[in-house]
């Protein structure tokens, strides 16, 4: 490749594990070890005065609209008794909200209420939003829930994240339709890639109207040929959805739209406007981005790879169980590293720990003394695939699970999300990092077989990789969103992680979408992203988050 490279720290993660501990909470394991997770959510529900809505208890709702001022948070009797004001944390989208939080009593309990307005950054996002609150009692119990929330009845960012795409919606301010459309793109399928002084793009998709009618749907400024929707697949990029297109042109009244246009060098976008025959209009402008000059091409360091898989543990208290294909992963990407397309790792400077040898004392050695050997200008790449999880002791606290974990145990013999941020932050010289993570197998999972009893608490993994790993130069992509579980099976390149094999099969050309022989970030995600969430009927979708390097070249294309 124009070398694996290039100050980004690419994380591709799932969604096996919870959250961290609140500022200032601490944890017991003494006391929460008779806790399950309904018992910890017991003291609490949600409330959201401005929608009129019951309380909430569940892990995840759907709320009509983002724009919210105020969340309330009660803390229930006879719960609240024990508990005093100072050890009740909220966070909301993974940051702390005591600065916008007052504590006051209630007819039963407290009312902790969350001021939105105070800090414009607390305000809730179209799409998912994730709401924690912590407490603990005067013996040292804790107890905690999360709360999903998908704002605007949308899922998550889904396909707009990963392209950069904005959307806008412009709804008339009097009149009995005050509804703009949704617009449903199959294609293109990412940010615009343009190698030279113009390129030509075919742009498709389906315009839905919830009174069924569809006026209007104009690409830069010009009309798009209208017909009715024969079924085509893709994801919807209006107001945060992540939807099937197919199932968008199933609805009365939807239109199909296409129209092939030219970009040129002076545009940097292009701009899809739909407007129903009542004058609302939604508007998604997708960015036209030039390839810039190949920073691997200046890189002469060394490159160095961690590489671990973990498919069968040597403890199975408490339910963890071996995985099948989690070896198999590290195997195949560890021997694609030392292709001349995957950058020509030498085998000196490869890492490699597998079942047996990926051990707490092993994972420790190599982040502490093998990983120190890169300087400033070498490379780094890590790919970890195996179980993830929180303590189930103390849930709030994250940890990557090696061969010799014990559930009971985990504080001494898992490896914290916290270590690997740590050694990374103030260990590591690098300047570049490489991190792929897929952890998120669930507990259980095996082969077509997909463990659903989750229990009743939210899987936040994502929204914390995001927070740990949110430097200049460094990405996010995760492996699934919320609340979703990764897949593996020997029906994926006769046996791996569904991720880790989209993953490979970009890589190896897949994912070249402009035939340029390079394989970007922004290719690999678009290729990913849809092959993990077709096949696995859109019950796993990966997630780009804001920070994405969509040009970094990440392999080469070998010549047939």
């Amino acid at each position: 490749m124009r070398e694996l490279v290039a100050s980004l720290f690419f994380l591709l993660l799932a969604c096996a594990l919870s959250t961290p501990t609140p500022d200032g909470a601490t944890s017991a394991a003494s006391t929460t070890a008779t806790l399950d997770e309904a018992e910890r959510r017991k003291p609490f529900a949600l409330e959201l005065p401005e929608l009129g809505v019951p309380p909430i208890t569940a892990p995840e709702a759907v709320i009509p609209t983002a724009g919210l001022r105020k969340l309330r948070l009660h803390v229930k009797q006879p719960f609240a008794d024990s508990i005093n004001y100072g050890k009740i944390y909220t966070r909301i989208n993974g940051e702390s909200a005591g600065t916008i939080q007052n504590i006051n009593a209630g007819s039963d309990g407290y009312i902790v209420t969350c001021d939105l307005e105070r800090k414009p950054r607390f305000r809730l996002q179209q799409g998912k939003n994730v709401i924690e609150i912590n407490a603990v009692d005067k013996t040292g119990r804790s107890y905690y829930a999360s709360y999903v929330l998908l704002a605007g009845g949308g899922k998550a960012e889904g396909a707009s994240a990963a392209s950069g795409a904005t959307v806008e919606m412009f709804p008339l301010t009097a009149g009995g339709d005050l509804d703009p459309p949704a617009i449903y793109l199959t294609q293109p399928k990412g940010a615009l890639r343009l190698t030279g002084d113009t390129a030509t793009f075919k742009v498709s998709g389906v315009v839905t109207d919830n009174s069924g009618a569809v006026a209007s749907v104009n690409i830069n400024n010009e009309a798009a040929t209208l017909s009715p929707p024969t079924g085509a697949r893709g994801l919807a990029l209006s107001g945060g959805e992540t939807t099937m297109a197919t199932a968008a042109a199933a609805e009365p009244g939807a239109v199909a739209f296409e129209r092939t246009v030219v970009i040129s060098a002076v545009a940097s976008s292009l701009i899809v406007e739909a407007k129903d025959k009542a004058g609302n209009l939604t508007r998604l402008t997708i960015p036209a981005r030039r390839r810039a000059a190949a920073v691997s091409a200046q890189f002469k360091g060394r490159k160095f790879a961690l590489i671990v898989g973990v498919s069968r543990y040597k403890y199975h208290d408490g339910g963890l169980s071996n995985l099948v294909y989690a070896d198999a992963d590290a195997r195949a990407v560890r021997d694609f590293l030392q292709r001349r397309e995957g950058g020509g790792f030498a085998p000196a400077d490869i890492s490699y720990l597998e079942n047996e040898q990926a051990t707490i004392e092993g994972m420790r050695a190599a982040l502490t003394r093998f990983l120190p050997k890169a300087g400033p200008g070498d490379l780094i790449f890590i790919f970890i695939a195996g179980h993830g999880g929180p303590d189930p002791y103390a849930p709030q606290n994250l940890y990557f699970m090696l061969h010799d974990t014990k559930l009971a145990d985990m504080p001494n013999t898992a490896l914290p999300m916290t270590e690997l941020q740590e050694a990374l932050d103030h260990s590591v010289r690098a300047e570049r990092l490489v991190v792929l993570v897929d952890t998120c197998h669930s507990a259980g999972l095996s082969g077509e077989k997909l463990v659903t009893t989750r229990g009743v608490e939210n899987n936040l993994i994502n929204l914390y990789t995001a927070k740990l790993f949110n430097e200049t130069g460094r990405a996010v992509l995760t492996s699934s969103d919320v609340n979703e579980v990764s897949r593996e099976s020997p029906r994926w390149g006769g046996g791996h992680g569904i991720f880790t094999w989209a993953l490979l099969e970009g890589l190896r050309g897949g994912a070249d979408a402009n035939s340029d022989r390079f394989v970007t970030a922004g290719e690999l995600f678009s290729f990913v992203h849809d092959r993990v969430s077709i096949e696995t009927a859109f019950r796993q979708n990966p997630r780009a988050l804001p920070g994405l390097n969509a040009d970094l070249e990440l392999a080469f294309v070998r010549p047939e």
